[in-house]
């Protein structure tokens, strides 16, 4: 049997990756073991999740603007690229 895990929003953000709009949420979840990210376009048709670190949560936390955007990008690189074209 698996278990359910609760996530909580702790920071929303809209970035731009491609030259279109997404809004991204980052999420971690309520024990603080794992922490993942979802992004989705403004017309909500694409949508790219991913998991990262505590020590990359902790980067994010001081990060802003095109910083945060490359930082992000990072995390999603691998679905926004099979996803392109």
């Amino acid at each position: 049997m698996s278990e359910l895990y609760a996530y909580s929003i702790y920071r929303t953000e809209t970035i731009e990756f491609k030259g279109e709009a997404f809004t991204v949420n980052f999420m971690k979840r309520k024990d603080g073991e794992e922490y993942k990210l979802i992004a989705v376009n403004d017309e909500g048709t694409k949508r790219f999740s991913g998991e990262y670190s505590r020590e990359t949560a902790d980067a994010f936390e001081n990060i802003n603007g095109s910083d945060l955007a490359d930082e992000v990008y990072v995390v999603l690189r691998a679905r926004i690229e099979s996803n392109a074209g």
